[in-house]
């Protein structure tokens, strides 16, 4: 059996190096500072300091200089077990003996720990390169004790206490707990999504069209069908991308948390709860109240016109039927898990896109004759396209059905593709496939 260098597999650099930084170490300070807690506070420093000092990018050993001794000590005393086993199997004892059967499980054990220890090495000097490229654009929903693992891990201050267990993988201490804690539980941060706040500007702006129409009236019906569009936008969010949006509003946490009498970052732990002798809280409920409100300011706000409002009952029996393909949109995004997971190979997408394509058309009604497919992107991703009847490219005349020609027309993206070559399904919007919709006549 061939016996491997571990000392130098583990030694070789991760091939990792972040990109080019050119903050300075107080504006960086300054913009993520925003924690009272001195042990973020400090984690933070340090990786300024360490960003200012190396503007042209970091390069991330896979076996930092930290715990290169602790390596050198799991190399030495499993290889001595392994050169011990190995001696006994080229002895030429009787294969079938248990000394033998023993020392071949020894020689499988130490290899199963170096390359336990290689995955372990490789995989925190991979999330430290994570943890550097993404400091700008963190989601806001987290608490300062992850915040701190997470710029430990940045700056390489998580090497410090880092440990080995006896099977080769690695542990880090919890600064909070002194506890330690398998590398592989680490739970890294998600970059800061702006689905709500761009949901809540499309509605702000949407019911300006309206709200200056003579008779147009807040209480009824558009109350209850904004109060509808919001619930929908959160559910298209899941949980995670509703607490980065709800704690992304600076102001709204703050007074809430005031009023509350509770920190901020214990909300962010505890998203809803029951405060002794005032009852329980729910901050979501209670923030969607108050998206509810911004929108109720801006009707408020937009100057009253004198043109009557004429929608017939058709309008509103469409305005319903909308919202229900609101729904709809929010049941197919759960069910194909659209921006959940990632898809490797083009064979696998164009795969996966068939089945897509059909149940979309089965959830919302659209004809099966609807000429609907995918193509590759210039950007190495792939959009939906739908097939149409148009008038030719340039042509500016009257519609003209001899001059007619199918064109191409783009839906909306299907899946970009990552820097590793991973394709990741994009959320479906409602509007991107309001032009589809309409022609159908389904809504």
């Amino acid at each position: 059996m061939a016996e491997k260098n571990y000392f130098y597999e583990l030694g070789r650099k991760s091939g990792a190096k972040t990109g080019l930084r050119k903050s300075g170490a107080q504006a960086l300070v300054d913009k993520l500072s925003t924690s009272v807690n001195s042990m973020l506070e400090e984690q933070q420093t340090k990786t300024a300091n360490l960003m200012a000092d190396m503007p042209q990018g970091i390069d991330i050993l896979k076996v930092d200089e930290r715990i290169r001794g602790k390596v050198t000590e799991m190399l030495t005393k499993n290889k001595k077990a392994y050169t011990d086993a190995a001696k006994i199997v080229a002895s030429g004892i009787n294969p079938s003996s248990q000394r033998y059967m023993d020392a071949i499980e020894t020689m499988n054990k130490v290899n199963g720990v170096f390359e336990n220890m290689s995955n372990s090495l490789e995989g925190m000097a991979l999330g430290r390169k994570d943890a550097m490229d993404r400091l700008d654009n963190l989601a806001t929903n987290t608490d300062s004790t992850r915040m701190t693992l997470h710029h430990m891990l940045a700056n390489g201050s998580i090497y410090d206490n880092a440990s080995f267990n006896e099977d080769g993988t690695m542990n880090y201490l919890d600064p909070t707990t002194n506890e330690n804690v398998k590398w592989s539980e680490y739970k890294k941060i998600g970059d800061q999504k702006f689905t709500g706040q761009n949901g809540i500007l499309a509605l702000q702006e949407q019911v300006v069209n309206v709200a200056g129409k003579k008779g147009a009236k807040w209480e009824g019906f558009y109350q209850n069908y904004y109060t509808t569009q919001i619930n929908t936008l959160f559910q298209s969010m899941g949980t995670e991308q509703v607490e980065d949006f709800i704690f992304a509003d600076i102001e709204f946490i703050e007074n809430y948390a005031k009023e509350k009498g509770l920190s901020v970052d214990f909300l962010k732990r505890n998203i809803q709860g029951d405060i002794a002798g005032e009852g329980k809280y729910n901050i979501i409920e209670d923030f969607k109240k108050a998206k509810l409100a911004d929108v109720k300011l801006a009707w408020d706000n937009t100057p009253k016109y004198s043109k009557d409002i004429n929608y017939s009952a058709a309008y509103y029996t469409s305005m319903a039927k909308k919202a229900e393909l609101d729904e709809k949109f929010v049941s197919i995004n759960k069910q194909e898990k659209k921006g959940d997971r990632s898809i490797v190979g083009s064979q696998a997408v164009l795969k996966d896109a068939a089945g897509s394509l059909q149940f979309i058309k089965n959830q919302l009604g659209i004809p099966r004759t609807a000429d609907m497919f995918m193509k590759k992107d210039e950007d190495g991703g792939y959009s939906y396209y739908i097939k149409k009847t148009q008038m030719p490219e340039g042509y500016t005349g009257p519609y003209d059905e001899s001059k007619a020609v199918f064109r191409d027309q783009v839906i909306q993206k299907a899946y970009v593709v990552d820097s590793q070559g991973n394709f990741i399904p994009q959320e479906l919007k409602i509007d991107n496939f309001d032009f589809i919709l309409k022609e159908y006549n389904l809504y």
